[in-house]
């Protein structure tokens, strides 16, 4: 079955709230001060049962200009509107207001009731027709069904609710497939379960059990006890009005405005990029950096908009790209609307889409990125992953290309493949899953890795290439060892690098030596070969070679490379062979004699004490021999 919400606008006293209780049973002024005043203040909620069989949420609201503020917080979850209007009073300033809110949010259908119907005669209520056709004239909710009613005497109530139940039919059904999302409206304390949150649910679907995070303070809670208007139930769904019972949280740690969603599935913002359309009965045009109050979900923040295009104001029913620069962190996704209203005095003027939910930051003459909020304005699946996988610059996941593009799943998968078979996107692979970046990107990333790994082999030409970690941080600093992998792994799978003994380099381009290079490394090889088992150690071999003292390590380390040479220690090095011709006599020895002093090693290998204790401690480590006081035995 569908679920949708069906939300109340209008001006005060025009009997909204009196026309829910006489639809439903319900009185949504809750409040003390709201009976006593007998004005709504704050958001009511009502449960409402159509013909068919046909059930809907409803969300009452404040009619006074002082309270648009509740009012806003109500009608971002709005599928259906039902806009009142008085007999008796006839189109008034927060009908106006209601209406371009409910416009600018995108709500495209709905009906209008003119209320109080017993008050006046027919020809009044034909005269306040006509006044709201004209106010509807140029707005979604142009041509809307219109029902005089009467709470009082029950007139026309019948047909409203038929009247709502074919509006209902020709909404647009919520996705209730993906991650949860719920704007809180409502936060309290109930005795015996604790903190209780309410919502109308945009999207997707909660359990009780489910994990959660309230977003923007990142806090992780564990969903308990679901109601759709008072009811446990198993699940909640997309366009329904819920109740979640948050245990081992206060009221403290979770208020109105704030958004509780699937783990990983909402990012808090400080800037949104977004199309602004200024409504025209705003009081004056919207000047660059204006101070603003941005209204998204249930959250009002303040914010700068930045007018994009080099404009400097924005008149009254003109629209604009913008970015808008929050004070305080918001959490928003592609294609969610907003509403702005003015610093002071406050009201409401103009609102629009959310094309960017984490953009960078924009200079207001940049070059290019009008086109790209076109291209985002259009909104097909295909290019908002291009556009992410271009603005990030690095290969990315299914799931961070999913995250980052914020559109439906199902629409994802076939986007991602079109613009694979089209070569709009490559296939790289690591070890873990496999990552899509645009070829060009790719390309560009190789060359830098190219070019960086040259420059930094050139400055150590000894070494067989650069070492992986060193070369990643070179080429972004930031950037994870997954991506960096699977750039290295698509490098030499195109043959721009090789990786030998974990050191990258050039293709081709191993060690280069100079005629002076190879003087140094045949001497050094040659001073180490002489010494038997008694070479020069390291100190000895600078003065020998005359190399300072990294040269000198490169040096070794090309030679270890080339099989020349084995280690020791740090500052021990023998020519290739002379390890295993020492490890052959010690065995034979410990064989014959059952253990092995330094005094005697010194004469088997004609090497003094320097020499034959780290060649000991060597042997020690590889298990050939085992210390016993001052000797040694077999392992």
């Amino acid at each position: 079955m569908k679920n949708f919400i069906i939300g109340t606008a209008g001006h005060i006293d025009h009997g909204k709230t009196e026309l829910i209780k006489a639809l439903t049973g319900t009185d949504t002024d809750r409040l003390k001060e709201e009976k006593e005043r007998g004005i709504s203040i704050e958001l009511g909620f009502a449960e409402m049962e159509l013909p068919g069989g046909v059930t809907a949420g409803v969300v009452d609201v404040p009619g006074h200009e002082h309270f648009v503020k509740n009012m806003l917080a109500g009608a971002t979850g709005f599928d259906l509107v039902l806009l009142v209007v008085a007999a008796d009073d006839g189109v008034m300033p927060q009908t106006l207001e209601h209406l371009a809110i409910v416009d600018l949010l995108g709500v495209r259908d709905g009906v209008v009731a003119i209320t109080k119907a017993d008050l006046v005669d027919e020809e009044m209520v034909e005269l306040v027709k006509e006044d709201v056709a004209e106010a509807l004239a140029g707005t979604a909710l142009e041509g809307a069904e219109m029902v005089v009613t009467s709470s009082r005497t029950g007139q026309g109530l019948d047909e409203l609710r038929s009247a709502l139940v074919r509006a209902a039919g020709r909404a647009g059904e919520r996705d209730s497939s993906g991650p949860f999302r719920l704007p809180v409206d409502r936060v309290f304390t109930l005795r015996g379960i604790g903190t209780v949150v309410t919502g109308t649910l945009w999207e997707g679907s909660v359990a009780d059990g489910d994990e959660a995070v309230i977003q923007p303070s990142g806090r992780k809670v564990r969903v308990r006890n679901v109601q759709v208007h008072g009811k446990e139930v198993e699940r909640a769904c997309a366009g329904q009005r819920v109740a979640l019972n948050l245990p081992g949280i206060s009221t403290d740690e979770i208020e109105r405005g704030d958004v509780i969603g699937t783990p990983g599935h909402l990012h808090p913002t400080l800037m949104v990029d977004g199309l602004l359309h200024l409504i025209t009965g705003a009081p004056r045009a919207l000047k660059n950096r204006a101070r603003v109050r941005f209204h998204h979900g249930t959250r009002e923040v303040m914010a700068r908009v930045v007018l994009l295009g080099g404009r400097e104001e924005l008149a009254p029913g003109e629209s604009s790209y913008v970015q808008l620069r929050l004070e305080k962190p918001a959490v928003v996704l592609y294609g969610d609307r907003y509403i702005l209203r003015s610093y002071s005095p406050v009201t409401t003027i103009g609102g629009g889409r959310i094309l960017d939910s984490h953009p960078r930051k924009h200079r207001p003459h940049q070059q290019g990125i009008l086109t790209v909020l076109e291209r985002r304005e259009r909104g097909v699946p295909r290019d908002l992953i291009l556009l992410v996988a271009e603005e990030r610059g690095l290969p990315l996941t299914r799931g961070e290309l999913l995250s980052w593009s914020e559109i439906r799943e199902g629409d994802f998968e076939l986007a991602l493949q079109e613009l694979l078979s089209a070569g709009d996107l490559v296939e790289v692979q690591g070890d873990g899953e496999p990552m899509y970046v645009p070829p060009a990107i790719l390309s560009d990333l190789q060359d830098q890795m190219a070019r960086l790994a040259a420059d930094m082999h050139a400055a150590n030409p000894l070494r067989a290439g650069v070492e992986k970690e060193a070369l990643r941080r070179r080429l972004d600093s930031g950037m994870g060892v997954d991506v960096f992998d699977v750039l290295l792994r698509s490098a030499v799978s195109a043959g721009r690098l090789e990786v030998e003994g974990g050191r990258v380099r050039e293709a081709g381009k191993g060690v280069t030596l100079g005629e002076k290079e190879r003087e140094q490394k045949e001497a050094l090889l040659r001073a180490i070969r002489e010494g038997g088992f008694a070479p020069p150690l390291f100190k000895e071999l600078m003065d020998i070679t005359g190399l300072e003292k990294s040269k000198l390590r490169d040096m070794l380390n090309l030679l270890l490379e080339e099989g020349e040479v084995e280690q020791v220690n740090p500052d021990y090095f023998l020519a290739t062979g002379k390890i295993a011709e020492a490890e052959e006599r010690i065995r034979s020895h410990l064989e014959s004699q059952g253990s092995l002093a330094v005094p005697q090693l010194k004469d088997m290998l004609g090497a003094s004490r320097k020499y034959a204790i780290p060649l000991l401690e060597f042997f020690d480590r590889r298990r050939v021999t085992r210390r016993e006081g001052d000797v040694r035995v077999p392992y």
